[in-house]
């Protein structure tokens, strides 16, 4: 692994009840992680460092639950811990976070800088979710979109970066316009992820949200129709994942997000609350195959687990049978392996998007790009 990216869960806890929260489990709201295994995190990465001839730098996504409802003694020794790797190993660590950012003040906004700074002087950026649609992002306590502008406000005093996740539903296929002249006039330039919402987690589970739910063919319709508006604009912002494979289709560039590349098992790792490992953080939301535990394996343990064995595996058993011969298979590679298992409850199987992902493609670009 030369590009490690942890997602890291310290807690499952949250102050928003969202209808389609995929992260939900109603059977253990109020996990939290201890220090010690914080620490033990973080020795193993040491370990790891010290063995490693691959390794580069490390990418830690701070996610949940609500992250920001950890102690701030909890970052500070993330803080402590992390500085001493970078010192002792000359080795990068860039941290982000995805938050709601309901429980910021000016106090954890100071403390989150200095925990997203590297050792250059950058900040990382905060990752967030948005929704106009009025009881969908609902707050614990007040107005979640009151509290959420508030934060917003604080990010820029602060000059944090922060990009937004919007989850794509039936009310936005309706309301097509006003999705895209909310996210291209009000957020100018920033970063925007689309994610269609996934039937899992209190989506799954809560009926409040089954009017919500869209088909794969109405995702690979707003796709291109996404596509369509963002080719107008004079700068295209990085709206994934259309920049991503733009970049790639017009250029070669082989930045595709996670769920296109084919290469998560080899970058990426998702750590639980009990330092439990899984795939990433839809492995962790869904518990599908474990790779171990910090408490107990190493590194080197955690990479020759079968369950990651297995993950590796995927893309060259989806090349040679699912999806054998086609003609997008570059662009794609089979799609996120958590897609596959929350729709066949196995990972050899492509994305059930598929049918979107192609509809897009034979749109958008009609013939791929030559890929030697």
């Amino acid at each position: 692994m030369r590009n490690l990216t942890i997602i890291f869960k310290p807690t499952d806890r949250c102050n928003a009840s969202c209808l389609y929260c995929s992260a939900y489990n109603q059977d253990d709201l109020r996990k939290i992680m201890s220090i010690d295994t914080l620490k033990k995190m973080f020795e193993r990465l040491e370990e790891w460092a010290a063995t490693s001839k691959q390794l580069e730098d490390i990418k830690i996504i701070w996610h949940g639950g609500e992250p920001t409802l950890m102690p701030m003694e909890f970052f500070s020794k993330a803080i402590e811990l992390e500085d001493r790797i970078r010192r002792t190993y000359q080795l990068p660590i860039q941290n982000l976070i995805q938050s709601n950012l309901l429980n910021l003040n000016e106090e954890m906004v100071k403390m989150l800088k200095v925990l997203l700074t590297d050792e250059n002087g950058n900040i990382g950026r905060i990752g967030t979710s948005y929704d106009p649609f009025p009881n969908i992002r609902i707050a614990k306590n007040n107005d979640y979109n009151t509290l959420w502008e508030q934060s917003i406000r604080l990010l820029k005093k602060e000059n944090i970066p922060f990009g937004i996740l919007f989850v794509v539903h039936k009310l936005a296929l309706k309301k097509f316009d006003y999705i895209m002249d909310l996210f291209s006039n009000r957020f100018p330039g920033i970063g925007i992820r689309f994610n269609p919402l996934y039937r899992e987690g209190r989506a799954l589970i809560g009926d409040k949200c089954r009017e919500l739910y869209i088909t794969p063919v109405e995702w690979g319709d707003f796709l291109i129709r996404l596509y369509r508006q963002w080719e107008k604009l004079d700068k295209k912002p990085r709206w994934v994942p259309l920049k991503e494979i733009d970049d790639f289709h017009l250029h070669g560039s082989s930045r595709l997000s996670c769920d296109f590349s084919g290469r998560c098992a080899t970058t990426h790792l998702g750590i639980d609350t009990d330092g439990t490992l899984y795939s990433c953080g839809r492995g962790i939301d869904r518990k599908y195959e474990q790779y171990g535990n910090i408490r107990e394996n190493s590194f080197q343990d955690i990479v020759l687990n079968p369950a990651r064995q297995r993950m590796l595996n995927r893309t060259t058993y989806l090349l040679h049978t699912h999806c054998k011969g086609c003609k997008w298979w570059n662009y794609c590679h089979g799609g996120c392996p958590m897609d596959a298992a929350i729709n066949y409850h196995s990972i050899y199987k492509k994305t059930n998007f598929c049918v979107s992902r192609k509809k897009f493609f034979n749109t958008i670009y009609e013939v791929p790009r030559n890929v030697d």
